[in-house]
């Protein structure tokens, strides 16, 4: 298997779960982190990140109900 082949397995197979992390990350910053330090919270803001945050991880359920996930290709 060429370089090139295992570095697009790898990307295939890490970014949803990166871009959860991410996501989940973002959340806590700017939902728990930010408020406690004394920071004002634009609340119209934090809900849309809530929202959006919702949908990403219902899609994300949705295709490993689905059985979508990649196959191991490492």
């Amino acid at each position: 298997m060429s370089l090139e082949t295992r570095i697009l397995n790898i990307i295939r197979r890490w970014w949803r779960p990166i871009t959860c992390i991410w996501i989940a990350g973002t959340m806590a910053v700017h939902g728990v982190l930010l408020p406690m330090m004394g920071k004002e919270t634009d609340l119209t803001g934090l809900s849309l990140l809530v929202t959006a945050t919702a949908g990403a991880f219902a899609v994300r359920t949705w295709e490993k109900v689905r059985g979508d996930e990649p196959s191991d290709p490492l």
